[in-house]
């Protein structure tokens, strides 16, 4: 049997959100080390000030990393409601383990959680495996940003994800 994208179900995972500024300098390390086929993409220290950041710990170890900016769409501009996926990363000794899966899957569940009605995200048009992902769960390319990313100069695919209210627990009629 193939264990290789069963990892993330015999784990535990858990999700604890970054202490800002004194986790600043290892976010930065944690992006290297995620995005280093794209140095141009690494977000600067005072970018992850502003992010609400969360490290992805499995079996005690960090794994990969999630930022957010709340109401906010992919250019930044203010949309109430909405949850803007700055960065999703597993670090490459993890990949291919269904950890990727995993992340966003809590992702989606914190955004119900916190009220938002969509979530936004943008990648490069070249990072099949998350747009794969993203299409898996639900989410739906709604346009493409020319030259968003650089070296190389490359178009983000913009996804969303409307998120629909959770309805209350069905309680069982007493009668």
């Amino acid at each position: 049997m193939n264990n290789t994208n069963t990892a993330a179900a015999t784990q535990r995972i858990e999700f604890r959100r970054a202490i800002l500024p004194d986790e600043i300098d290892a976010l930065c390390e944690i992006d290297r080390r995620i995005f280093h086929k794209h140095p141009a993409d690494l977000f600067i220290p005072e970018e992850w000030a502003e992010f609400e950041s969360y490290w992805m710990i499995v079996d005690g170890k960090i794994v990969g990393c999630s930022a957010f900016i709340r109401d906010s769409d992919y250019d930044d501009e203010p949309r109430p409601g909405c949850l803007h996926i700055m960065s999703t990363g597993i670090l490459p000794e993890f990949r291919r383990r269904g950890f990727g899966m995993k992340q966003k899957q809590w992702q989606i569940e914190f955004a119900r959680q916190q009220g938002f009605r969509v979530i936004v995200t943008n990648t490069r048009e070249s990072n099949l495996a998350m747009l794969q992902l993203n299409l898996k769960l639900g989410f739906v390319i709604c346009g493409t940003a020319p030259h968003f990313y650089y070296e190389p100069d490359e178009p983000a695919i913009v996804m969303e994800l409307q998120l629909q209210a959770k309805s209350p627990a069905t309680v069982a009629d007493p009668r």
